[in-house]
């Protein structure tokens, strides 16, 4: 009997195995009908290809203001440009974040740029680097600020995102600062689906594309590092170039599944760093604006 009952619990035991083996081989077929709708029900992508548009262009201030010599800098990845009202009023209201001289924006569309300028008071230049198939909407980094800007350039990164095909860019133009040109830059690079060769390379040309002559340089934007070892690989690259990790310290600028992850970053050259930060109540985004007040060495 003893037998019989053993051999019954084993046969009950592989029928309960088979079972849910079986649910969940219907649970990751369902799921992925479901990933599959997804994908084909959203709209098509298209990178820009062209190194000079689309090109988007407008000036707000009408006079710059006094320059006391010392700038505040702001980037941000504004989670695909949707929470715009959200990010206006933080910019007004939060005091870390009020009254910057420069805007680095990421996942921008033209609209959104063009009403954060008006609204606060920017000249901006913006590059899309595509339309975003999850949204139908132009999708790229945008550089605003207080002061004139001039040669606007897009910065083709290499490598498209292997799950879409979508390529990313930087943008780069120069802000008059007291009669000091400063070059800007407003970047976002690929995320982990990239492999880290490819990534590196990304970083590669942002950094072939930085003037090696120009005095005072600042880059800020999402460069997706996960890692402490990325960060320091990143940060590397840009010492090679005699640029600081003036955002260092500042962090973490998003929490993905309960991580802490810094992977908004500012670099520069040709300045001193007083202080930074990164505002961690923001609505408007997952990731956190980080800032840095600088002077320019230069002055």
């Amino acid at each position: 009997m003893r037998v019989v009952a053993l051999f019954c619990g084993m046969k009950r035991a592989r029928i309960r195995f088979i079972f849910n083996l079986r649910n969940l081989f219907l649970l990751l077929m369902a799921t992925a009908v479901v990933f599959l709708l997804f994908l084909f029900s959203r709209d098509e992508l298209q990178n820009y290809e062209a190194v000079d548009g689309p090109l988007f262009i407008a000036n707000y201030v009408e006079t710059p203001p006094a320059f006391t010599g010392e700038i505040k800098v702001i980037s941000w990845n504004i989670k695909f440009a949707e929470k715009m009202d959200q990010a206006i009023s933080e910019l007004q209201s939060i005091t870390a974040l009020q009254a910057a001289d420069v805007l680095l924006l990421q996942e921008m569309d033209e609209t959104a740029v063009d009403d954060i300028a008006q609204t606060l008071g920017y000249n901006h230049v913006y590059f899309p680097a595509s339309v975003h198939n999850q949204t139908g909407r132009n999708f790229g980094n945008a550089i605003l600020s207080v002061w004139p800007l001039t040669n606007p350039k897009k910065i083709l990164l290499p490598h498209e995102n292997p799950t879409n095909q979508q390529t990313r860019n930087a943008v780069q133009a120069t802000a008059v600062i007291a009669g000091q040109d400063v070059q800007l830059v407003s970047v976002h690079t690929e995320t982990i689906w990239l492999s880290d060769e490819k990534r590196k390379e990304q970083v590669d040309a942002l950094v072939a594309a930085i003037e090696p002559d120009a005095e005072i340089v600042i880059v800020g934007g999402d460069f997706n590092t996960v890692s402490e070892g990325e960060v320091t690989a990143v940060a590397d690259r840009f010492t090679e170039i005699g640029m600081d990790h003036v955002s260092a310290g500042a962090e973490p600028t998003v929490i993905k599944a309960g991580l802490a992850i810094t992977a908004d970053h500012v670099f520069a050259r040709g300045v001193t760093l007083i202080e930074n930060g990164v505002w961690l109540e923001t609505e408007a985004s997952d990731h956190f604006p980080v800032w840095v007040h600088l002077t320019l060495d230069k002055d």
